[in-house]
This record gives C-alpha cells, sequence and structure tokens, in this order.
C-alpha cells in the first residue's frame, strides 16, 4: 500500500447518496458512540508510537503543550484539522487507526 492518501470523490453531495448506498456504507458497520468514546485512547496510543515527548506534538500539530499533553494522556482527543493533518502528512496514521476499530469491533462481538 502506498504511503500517500488519495481523495477520491463520487461528485455527489451526501444528500444525492441514494439509500442503497447507505445501507452498505461503513458508518452502518461501526459504532460511532463507541468511536467517539475511544477516540482519545487511539489518538494517545499512535502519538506514544510516533513521537518521543509531548512537546515534540505540539511543535509538530501547533498546539498549546497543555493540548499535548492532554492528548498524550489520553484526557482529550484532536479536533478534526489534525486528525487530517494526521491522515494526509504521517504515514501509518490511517493504518493505525483501522487497526484500533477492527479490534474494538473484534473485543466488542
Amino acid at each position: 500500500m502506498s504511503s500517500h492518501l488519495k481523495l477520491v470523490s463520487s461528485g455527489a453531495s451526501c444528500r444525492e447518496i441514494g439509500a442503497a448506498q447507505l445501507v452498505v456504507s461503513r458508518s452502518n458497520e461501526l459504532d460511532r458512540y463507541r468511536m467517539q468514546v475511544i477516540a482519545a485512547e487511539i489518538w494517545s496510543d499512535w502519538l506514544h508510537a510516533d513521537f518521543r515527548r509531548p512537546e515534540d506534538v505540539a511543535s509538530f500539530f501547533g498546539v498549546r503543550n497543555s493540548t499535548a499533553w492532554n492528548w498524550w494522556n489520553a484526557i482529550s482527543r484532536p479536533t478534526a484539522d489534525k486528525v487530517m493533518i494526521a491522515a494526509l502528512e504521517c504515514s501509518g496514521f490511517l493504518e493505525h487507526l483501522a487497526a484500533h476499530a477492527n479490534a474494538d469491533e473484534r473485543r466488542a462481538a
């Protein structure tokens, strides 16, 4: 798998997507509330694997040290823009996210 992210768009808005497509979408399989609950833990695990210390996290993402420490300790989760930065600039982030989501899904089953 390439380390580059490809963005593929159908050109259709969310409203234009047919009901048949929604039935087979991942969102119907994924427990979205559960993802909200474990998001901080998944983010923290990834930070520990890819950064040496919270100060490096703060510098990379342009956040305050207190924010980086909260992420590091799984106290809070990042905003969408920070997740997009990780997805676009950090190889392995999406694989980490998918692996954690799949492992949690198997555990919950």
